[in-house]
C-alpha cells in the first residue's frame, strides 16, 4: 500500500472524493469532512472538504493549514467511533487550543461512513462532466446525492448542499513558445488540458504527460475534449488563417472563455474573417481579444500567467451558470 505520511501532512485538491474513492476502494475507511458553516472571514470558502483515510492519509484543506492537523485528529477520533459529528472551530468554539487566525469561527462537519455508491455517483456524474450535488443533514447524519443543484453551496436550515461542477478543461490551439508554458501552467492549476499544434517541437515542448495533445495539420483537424460550459479555448497564432475554422465552432458553444492571441489590428481583422464565415458580431464579442490580464507580459511564461488569470478570473466573476465549485 502507500507509505504512511505524517497525520499533519495534507496536499490541496479542491475534489477529493477520488482520494475518498480510493481509500475505500483499498479497504481504508474514510471521513469526509466539510465547511458547512463560516462566521467572519475564512481563508477557505463554504463546502471546502477534505478526506482523511485511516491510515491518517488526507487531501483537501479546510482552513489553509492552521487547522488540518486538529481536524485530521477528529476524523480520526470520528471514524473510531463511527458516528459523524458537527464541531465548531475558532471563535465561540470549546476547543481553546485551536484560534483561526483570521479571528472568526466555522462550523465543520465529519462524517465517517458515507455510502459509497453515494460518492461513486458523483464521481460517474462529474466523469460524464455533469454537476451535481451531496445534501448532508447535519441533524440525522443522512448523505444523499441529487443531480440538481444550486451553483454555490449553501445551508438550508440543517441541511448543507455541497454542489460539485466538471473539471475545468482548457483547449489551446496555437504554434510557439506559449503553448507549452500555458499548457503547463494550467494542467498545475487544475485544469484538464488539451494542447494541439501543427508544430512537432512546439507539443514535443510540453513535458506533462496528462496534458493530451494532438498534431495539427490543418485548423479543421482541431477536435477539442470538450466545449461545454466548463471549458476555454486559447488560440496562440502568429498567422491567423489558422484561426476562423477553430474559433467558429468554439463561439457557437457554451464555452465560458474564448481568447485570441495578437493586437487590437490583428483582432480587427480576426473579426471581418469570422463575419465572412456568417458569426455574428454579438458571438465574436465573446472573443477576449488581445487575450489575458494586461500585467505587461513579455516572455512566454508572463504571457501564459496573464492568459490563464484572465481565464480564472471570467470563471470566478461571471454571473450566471456554474459559479466557483
Amino acid at each position: 500500500g502507500p507509505a504512511l505520511m505524517p497525520v499533519s501532512a495534507s496536499s490541496f485538491a479542491e475534489n477529493v472524493l477520488p482520494f475518498w474513492l480510493e481509500a475505500r476502494q483499498n479497504g481504508q475507511q474514510v471521513c469526509l469532512i466539510t465547511l458547512v458553516g463560516i462566521d467572519g472571514s475564512a481563508p477557505r470558502p463554504l463546502g471546502s472538504q477534505m478526506a482523511v483515510s485511516a491510515d491518517g492519509r488526507s487531501v483537501g484543506y479546510i482552513t489553509g493549514g492552521c487547522a488540518e492537523a486538529a481536524l485530521i485528529a477528529e476524523a480520526m477520533n470520528v471514524m473510531s467511533t463511527g458516528r459523524a459529528r458537527l464541531i465548531r472551530l475558532g471563535e465561540g468554539s470549546p476547543y481553546k487550543d485551536i484560534s483561526l487566525p483570521c479571528g472568526s469561527g466555522i462550523d465543520v462537519f465529519l462524517h465517517p461512513a458515507i455510502d459509497r455508491d453515494i460518492v461513486l455517483n458523483v464521481h460517474t456524474q462529474l466523469t460524464h462532466r455533469a454537476p451535481c450535488a451531496l445534501c448532508f443533514d447535519l441533524t440525522t447524519h443522512d448523505v444523499t446525492y441529487q443531480l440538481d443543484a444550486s451553483a454555490l453551496p449553501e445551508r438550508q436550515n440543517t441541511r448543507f448542499i455541497r454542489p460539485y461542477t466538471p473539471q475545468l478543461a482548457l483547449n489551446i490551439a496555437g504554434k510557439g513558445p506559449i503553448v507549452p508554458a500555458l499548457a503547463t501552467l494550467a494542467v498545475e492549476s487544475g485544469f484538464q488540458v488539451h494542447a494541439a499544434s501543427p508544430e512537432t517541437e512546439t507539443l514535443a515542448a510540453i513535458l506533462r504527460p496528462d496534458v493530451i495533445t494532438q498534431r495539427l495539420t490543418a485548423p479543421e483537424d482541431f477536435k477539442p475534449a470538450t466545449f461545454d460550459a466548463w471549458s476555454a479555448l486559447i488560440t496562440l497564432f502568429h498567422d491567423h488563417e489558422w484561426e476562423p475554422p477553430i474559433l467558429a465552432p468554439a463561439l457557437e458553444s457554451e464555452a465560458f472563455y474564448i481568447g485570441a492571441l495578437g493586437s487590437r489590428r490583428t483582432h480587427n481583422i480576426r473579426i471581418s474573417a469570422l463575419e465572412d464565415m456568417g458569426i455574428t458580431r454579438n458571438q465574436i464579442k465573446k472573443i477576449h481579444g488581445p487575450v489575458g490580464v494586461d500585467i505587461q507580459a513579455t516572455t512566454p511564461s508572463e504571457i501564459a500567467i496573464s492568459i490563464l488569470a484572465d481565464i480564472i478570473k471570467t470563471y470566478r466573476t461571471r454571473e450566471r451558470g456554474p459559479a466557483r465549485w
